[in-house]
């Protein structure tokens, strides 16, 4: 196979982080070292940044890099086969084409003058680089904004693009929806810009293409929303001041990214929305910027509690994942503090306590089937160092490393069968940090002892979500 390279690459990013390979698929076998649990069989795929630089178009924003899909596909006897393949999607085709017209969050479209004019607002992404979820008999890659791709598990090639069929307005969506077991529906949040800029958070039933409204929420200023967390009974979003006026899009030729502010003196607020009613209460505090939400439960008093990773501000989104940013440092410094919220039935405010002070990683994991909105008392993460996990009764943490490997989101994967919160694998892809080589790493889930890795021989960059699908 005749593999395409990138061109005039000066000062590439380690290997960790970007992908100098454009065409494939490139696939084959892993070499297994180890023991994967004979339970163990079904399918990994994980998608992520990837190409960087092609030509004299150049991503400004670690989000903004051409995705790249990878599988690990895991058989009943413990082999595993792997394949990647760069995204199939007009963002990618335009920069390979060097026809700009499509930015990202962090690096601009390239539109002239003239066509901002004529046409002011510029065209969302479809670069789906963010995280794919089985949905079907296609797997839905996903980023923030409106647009979303159906792939082929199989093959990894796109098969189109999500299309609704109800008539409510487009969004930019949330790339991390929440499915309810119990409910048997997808639930997510959508953000719209302009003169009456809101927040819709809305669900999908299963084999449905329509979303069902749950409330909408009016806006002033927008802020930046990455994920988001449900109760059994309850929608839970953080407003932290990182937010933008809509105003200031229009005919703009910077990317949407320049144009948010860190303002900590408007403090944080927080909307709890009932999801049967839509009723919304807000609950103000303290300024601090978050990406993820572990997990999120009622208590039986009515108030709401919420385990999330914090950072005292923005810098990290608007700093420290800038291209020239991590060029010098390597990797980001995903070390945010995890904190437990209690937001009090009838309060107007919230509290912050951290769980454990050692404990800073990303990337958060739960047992989802078993504890997603309920209460829980175990999660992993990853700060690309190391794997943590952390007790949140006891506090207690404690770490597993690979020498020589940068290790990714770790994907809880629970044993058939079993009883306990913890009993189960962590599935993490790790990338070499001196490159050449990546893996997916076993892990067992209460032990962080490493039950097997499975090697591949081309670097696989770091990304930030994917999904595993048992077999059957």
């Amino acid at each position: 196979m005749t593999v395409q390279l990138a061109t005039n690459v000066d000062q590439p990013l380690p290997t960790v982080l970007a992908s100098n390979v454009l065409s494939g698929p490139l696939e084959g076998m892993a070499v297994v070292e180890g023991r994967i649990p004979s339970w163990l069989h079904g399918r990994l795929i994980r998608t992520a940044p990837a190409v960087f630089e092609f030509g004299n178009w150049r991503a400004k924003h670690w989000f903004d890099a051409l995705g790249m899909l990878y599988a690990f596909d895991i058989d009943a006897d413990g082999r595993v086969r792997w394949a990647q393949r760069l995204l199939e999607c007009e963002f990618s085709k335009s920069v390979l084409a060097a026809t700009p017209g499509i930015g990202g969050f962090g690096t601009p479209d390239g539109r002239r003058f003239i066509q901002r004019l004529l046409h002011p607002v510029p065209r969302t992404t479809d670069n789906t680089n963010v995280n794919i979820l089985p949905t079907g008999v296609n797997w839905t890659a996903l980023t923030e904004t409106d647009r979303q791709l159906l792939i082929d598990p199989a093959t990894l090639r796109t098969q189109s693009e999500q299309a609704f069929t109800d008539t409510l307005p487009r969004v930019l969506m949330s790339a991390h929806p929440h499915y309810d077991f119990a409910r048997r529906e997808l639930v997510n949040f959508g953000i719209t810009y302009g003169a009456k800029s809101s927040i819709m958070v809305f669900r999908v039933p299963d084999g449905s293409q329509r979303r069902l409204p749950i409330t909408t929420v009016p806006l002033r200023r927008v802020p930046y929303l990455h994920s988001f967390s449900i109760t059994r009974s309850k929608a839970v979003l953080i407003l932290h001041p990182y937010d933008l006026n809509p105003a200031g899009l229009i005919w703009s030729g910077r990317p949407i990214g320049d144009h948010y502010r860190w303002s900590p003196e408007q403090g944080t607020r927080v909307l709890v929305i009932d999801r049967e009613t839509g009723r919304t209460t807000e609950h103000a505090g303290a300024s601090f910027f978050s990406f993820h939400m572990v997990n999120a439960f009622d208590e039986d008093d009515g108030g709401v509690v919420l385990d999330l990773l914090t950072y005292e501000n923005a810098l990290l989104i608007r700093e420290g994942m800038q291209t020239h940013a991590l060029r010098a440092n390597g990797m980001p410094d995903l070390t945010p503090t995890l904190q437990r919220m209690r937001i009090p039935a009838g309060g107007t405010g919230f509290d912050l306590t951290p769980i454990a002070d050692e404990a800073r990683f990303e990337f958060p994991s739960v047992n989802y089937a078993r504890v997603n909105g309920t209460r829980h008392r175990y999660t992993w993460g990853s700060d690309l160092h190391r794997v943590m996990r952390v007790d949140t009764v006891s506090g207690t943490t404690s770490s597993g490393a690979i020498n020589g490997m940068a290790p990714g989101e770790p994907i809880f994967v629970s044993r058939p069968g079993g009883t306990r919160e913890d009993d189960g694998v962590l599935l993490t892809v790790g990338s070499a940090i001196a490159g050449g080589h990546s893996e997916l790493t076993v892990w067992d889930a209460a032990t962080l002892n490493v039950l097997a890795r499975a090697r591949v021989p081309v670097p696989i960059p770091l990304g930030f979500h994917g999904s595993f699908q048992m077999d059957g």
